[in-house]
């Protein structure tokens, strides 16, 4: 995925949607040159193939906008109907109707047709998968409540990430992708027992939520501008998450939370205040 995103908000750059409306315009001048010579087969191949691949491009647009809120973690779930999929399935059927339309046999037509759905599926790439959540049940526990906090948690991850991915330094991406990971193994923890839920709160809900904004105000203010000062404070600052994300699972697995809770504040506290703009 490449979309161009505007923090709290996410577009799709012309460009990656446009190639299947672009793409089959000479099927337009084909339909053109069937009228002419009033050829139907000819024409309604055309206009099938062209149908087709337009309507391609129309779902896959609602695809990648879909991806990027799902990415950015404003959006719990992906698309529940594999948009990408259907997109492509659409454009393998639209590449042998222009096949056909240009005389082509029908082997050759349905080798191009799947050519062409092997090219949708290098340049889109897939529907992306929700993460499995997998709560094992607990007397006394509200396994609901636990879901909804995962999920949430999980949105944040994957924005955290998402900003990962625009930043220009490579140190920067590399660390946000292992903060990232220790985040999920945290969450595959509460997942084996929903207890720690209660236990990991502010973890969850608050800690989680300023350093997924901090991260975005740097993404959005410093993705290609460089400036050392900031640089090195929002380098100890992903020193400092990592730690904190590696103490909050050695404790979970230990279940002694009582001192990080204590220094989760004070970490919170400073990401709260910083303001990297």
């Amino acid at each position: 995925m490449d979309p161009l995103v505007r923090w709290g908000k996410a577009w799709v750059p012309g460009t990656k949607a446009a190639v299947l409306f672009l793409l089959p315009m000479p099927l337009a001048l084909a339909m053109v040159g069937a009228v002419v010579a009033g050829d139907v087969p000819h024409l309604a191949l055309s206009a099938g193939g062209l149908a087709l691949m337009w309507s391609a491009g129309v779902v896959v647009l609602k695809s990648l906008v879909a991806e990027s809120h799902y990415m950015l973690g404003q959006r719990p779930h992906p698309p529940a109907v594999p948009l990408k999929a259907v997109s492509g399935a659409m454009t393998t059927c639209g590449v042998a109707c222009a096949a056909l339309a240009g005389g082509h046999e029908l082997l050759p037509a349905l080798a191009f047709a799947v050519l062409g759905g092997l090219g949708h599926l290098a340049f889109y790439g897939r529907d992306p998968k929700p993460p499995r959540i997998e709560i094992v049940e607990v007397p006394g526990v509200d396994t609901r409540s636990v879901r909804q906090q995962l999920e949430q948690a999980h949105g944040r991850l994957r924005a955290i990430e998402s900003a990962g991915r625009a930043l220009a330094v490579p140190e920067f991406r590399n660390r946000l992708s292992q903060i990232a990971g220790i985040g999920r193994t945290i969450l595959h923890e509460i997942e084996q027992d929903p207890a720690d839920a209660a236990r990991a709160r502010r973890f969850l809900g608050v800690y989680l939520d300023s350093a997924e904004r901090v991260t975005l105000e740097y993404a959005r203010t410093h993705r290609h501008a460089r400036r050392q000062p900031i640089d090195d404070n929002f380098r100890q600052l992903l020193v400092e998450m990592e730690t904190t994300f590696a103490e909050q699972h050695r404790r979970l697995i230990e279940r002694d939370l009582l001192s990080l809770d204590a220094e989760i504040e004070v970490l919170n506290t400073r990401l709260t205040r910083e303001g990297l703009g």
